[in-house]
């Protein structure tokens, strides 16, 4: 009889353990989880860039260019994309295909391009 009670009791010191380690390792991983969350997000915060890009489609009605672009430094890598334009007026003379160099300004995903510039080929 004394055996099945040392036995019975190493177990409920086992699984009150594990019970407690286990809740005790769950907050630790929600935190972590915060933090990493945390570390992830970009900050928002206003940023200029000035990028040579190409022009693919315009569209008039949507005041949107569309653009294959070079790498955007600190944003995101070269791709094919569409922006909107502040002024329609810069959108008038643009060909597809042309080369072009354009300011984009605001917080990130919410980007404008302020200025638009043919270059010479």
């Amino acid at each position: 009889m004394r055996v099945w009670r040392a036995v019975l009791l190493m177990n409920l010191a086992l699984a009150l353990g594990v019970m407690v380690g286990y809740l005790a390792w769950g907050r630790h991983v929600v935190r972590l989880e915060e933090e990493l969350a945390t570390a992830r997000r970009p900050a928002l915060v206003p940023g200029t860039w000035t990028v040579r890009g190409v022009v693919r489609a315009v569209l008039l009605p949507a005041n949107v260019i569309i653009l294959t672009h070079e790498d955007i430094p600190g944003f995101m890598g070269s791709m094919t994309m569409g922006f909107p334009v502040k002024d329609p007026k810069l959108l008038e003379g643009l060909d597809i295909g042309a080369t072009v160099r354009f300011t984009l300004t605001g917080v990130p995903p919410e980007l404008t391009i302020r200025t638009i510039a043919r270059e010479n080929p």
